[in-house]
């Protein structure tokens, strides 16, 4: 097989400004890329970071700005080797998650692009939502799917961050950890009318017209870009009670997560094939859970590229291995098939 490109993604890094989780994602990560990506005989090559890669969210622009320089500069081995990546020709992508929103700001996204390729800040691109490669894959970070993480509105964040958006209703719960339980939960239900408010704004005009100058650039039809918004909306009443479960069986030790892809996978997979922009796979993270799977109804195959932080939820190798490193591969070949799938790391095997 005559291979065209290939493309590497993984997520949940949590990069921040210290450095202490016993993973050490932060110097993991530039052995993968030197050993792996910069070592692949391949002519066309890109990183997809699918989200949470800095722990980047709920700053002004110029902490936003602030805190991007100073988590490069706590990480500088990572910092040099994306810079490595970005000079010999390889494509960075970085897929928002709910922990970087803040990456969206197009003050903060040019900053990142300026530092890691100051020569060619187009080999750095940010994106606010999901990213797709017609025919070829979708991905993104997940949480738009999570209704206590959703943030209806995503794409304001490419505005003006977060300024103008209110806090999802589990970010609203974590903000004052030092409140009173009866504070807190005022402030989630806040945050619900507030997200039931906004899933009603992006049915009006203003919002339509960020999803068309995103259909653009996504190289997608407008009124799919349109569905695939409204894919997963939030509702109060069936929000809360789903959450509630979820903290009593956790409390319990039990979890619902199970070896299948989420529901919500399908629904974007399908409604893409429903607009003829089918891809071969649909990529996602957020849950921490490595995994993938086939899809209910649908060519479409299923990837999580789990986490390279400590916190590690999923039944795969990594699970009993902290030294298993999960992300997925995916080989497009000149006529335009696709191979690859979830694979696993070992700095000390490769």
């Amino acid at each position: 097989m005559s291979r065209a490109a290939r493309w590497w993604l993984l997520s949940d890094l949590h990069l921040g400004v210290s450095d202490e989780d016993p993973r050490s994602p932060g110097m993991v990560l530039p052995e993968f890329l030197r050993r792996e990506v910069l070592a692949a005989p391949c002519p066309q090559q890109h990183v997809v970071f699918v989200g949470d890669t800095f722990e980047l969210v709920g700053f002004t622009e110029d902490e936003s700005l602030a805190r991007l320089e100073s988590i490069l500069a706590r990480h500088p081995d990572t910092f040099r080797a994306l810079e490595e990546c970005a000079a010999r020709g390889v494509q960075l992508h970085f897929v928002c998650g709910n922990h970087d929103v803040e990456l969206a700001r197009p003050s903060v996204a040019a900053r990142l692009s300026a530092l890691l390729s100051p020569v060619e800040p187009a080999r750095v691109q940010v994106y606010p939502w999901f990213l797709h490669v017609p025919r070829v894959l979708v991905a993104e970070h997940g949480h738009q799917h999570h209704a206590l993480h959703r943030v209806p509105e995503v794409l304001r964040a490419a505005v003006n961050g977060t300024d103008e958006l209110d806090l999802p209703p589990l970010a609203a719960w974590n903000a004052h950890p030092w409140r009173s339980r009866l504070s807190r939960a005022r402030a989630v239900a806040r945050a619900c009318l507030a997200s039931e408010r906004a899933e009603r704004r992006v049915r009006e005009l203003a919002y339509e017209e960020l999803l068309l100058a995103e259909s653009l650039r996504l190289a997608l039809d407008g009124v799919a870009v349109r569905d695939l918004a409204r894919l997963s909306r939030f509702r109060t009443v069936s929000a809360l009670p789903v959450a509630a479960t979820r903290m009593v069986l956790a409390a319990a030790g039990r979890t619902v997560a199970g070896n299948q892809a989420p529901a919500a996978a399908g629904r974007f997979a399908r409604t893409l094939q429903a607009h003829g922009s089918a891809v071969a796979w649909y990529v996602s993270a957020h849950t921490h859970r490595a995994l993938e799977s086939a899809l209910e109804a649908c060519p479409t195959r299923y990837v999580n590229t789990g986490t390279w932080s400590s916190d590690v939820r999923g039944h795969g190798p990594d699970q009993s291995d902290r030294r298993a490193f999960p992300y997925a591969m995916i080989d497009l070949a000149a006529d335009g098939a696709t191979s690859g799938g979830l694979r696993y790391w070992h700095p000390e095997g490769g």
